[in-house]
């Protein structure tokens, strides 16, 4: 194994506190749990003395009822990053990494942490080496939903695909009600998701993946090698949390239409760019003047104080991520401070 340094994180890690307007977070503010509904007083907790396998259970079948599988299919993770690494690491062994770019960068430094071949090319997965398919939906950095239509060719395509990871961390912004889960639409399809994102809750540590019988307890069998089990505390929690869904669905909504509506005035009134808004909390900006994207996003901080993610972490070269997760007037004053930059750069 040779691990391999993930530079947004670095990015985001390094430079967030210098930023005056950080754009740079994918993931919705911190909620406060009581004020939706959830008890976290841990003497709450600590009373109710359950075991480690009744709060397990009972987070599983909050999940699993959220996507209406059973919760033999769900494994408990440490967030999206112990969920990422557990199947590249287990179901991936021995297999080679297709990774379609732009991708969220996780999804191609993990496999290659791991040693295995990674190509960027889906027609790839058809060599003479048998693969895992790794993608995202929505897409980070692009924010654009995978469509089903295309997700059913790549499962049903003659090749050496063996499984196709889907990690579907923002893919319960697109819905309303309750979110749908492309794990179920062919026997390669496991998928992964975290309360990171839509929930604010990134210091839970709380993930989740979905995957049959078989994948399942291969994948429990390489989590209690690596973690154990996660944070009985965490898990009592998160469960609390997706039964007060609703009200966190409300409020990820509210964040993202007032700040998607900002992001839209952004585009139409910035010469030089262009993007598409998806259902995430982001979208990938190209820009037609400039340096390559790691040296205009450090130009972009030290002229303006305003804190993006460079295009290139993510296969994307002359772009940059641009999260609107903040509050309004943090992102307001980092697209006006872009729009002024972008005006005037060379």
């Amino acid at each position: 194994m040779r691990p391999t340094r993930d530079k947004l994180f670095d990015w985001i890690l390094g430079l967030g506190p210098r930023s005056r307007y950080n754009l740079t977070s994918s993931g919705l503010p911190e909620p406060e749990l009581r004020s939706m509904g959830v008890e976290a007083s841990f003497e709450e907790f600590a009373s109710e003395g359950k075991t480690d396998t009744e709060i397990l259970g009972g987070f599983a079948e909050e999940v699993a009822k959220l996507y209406g599988v059973s919760p033999e299919n769900v494994v408990a993770t440490s967030g999206a990053s112990e969920a990422i690494f557990l199947v590249y690491g287990v179901l991936g062994h021995g297999l080679r990494a297709v990774v379609p770019l732009p991708n969220y960068p996780a999804m191609f430094t993990i496999p290659r942490s791991l040693d295995m071949g990674v190509g960027g090319l889906v027609s790839r997965a058809g060599g003479a080496r048998p693969s895992i398919l790794g993608l995202t939906d929505s897409n980070n950095p692009t924010g654009r939903s995978l469509g089903d239509e295309a997700l059913d060719e790549l499962a049903a395509a003659k090749g050496n695909a063996r499984v196709i990871f889907i990690n579907e961390t923002y893919r319960e912004f697109a819905f309303s009600g309750r979110p749908r889960t492309h794990f179920g639409r062919s026997a390669k399809i496991v998928t992964c998701s975290t309360m990171t994102k839509f929930y604010g809750l990134g210091r839970l540590r709380v993930g989740w993946i979905l995957a049959d019988g078989p994948k399942a307890q291969r994948l429990l069998n390489g989590k209690w090698a690596i973690s154990g089990h996660d944070s009985e505390y965490s898990l009592w929690l998160a469960t609390q949390v997706l039964r007060q869904r609703h009200r966190f669905v409300e409020r990820a909504h509210g964040i993202y239409d007032r700040n998607a509506a900002l992001v839209r005035r952004f585009l139409e009134r910035t010469e030089g760019v262009s993007s598409e808004i998806g259902p995430a909390p982001f979208c990938l900006i190209r820009y037609k003047k400039g340096p390559p994207s790691v040296d205009f996003a450090r130009r972009l901080l030290e002229k303006t104080g305003t804190l993006v993610s460079p295009g290139d972490f993510f296969g994307a070269p002359r772009a940059f991520r641009l999260c609107f997760t903040a509050d309004e007037q943090t992102l307001q004053g980092g697209l006006d401070a872009l729009t002024d930059y972008l005006g005037r750069s060379p």
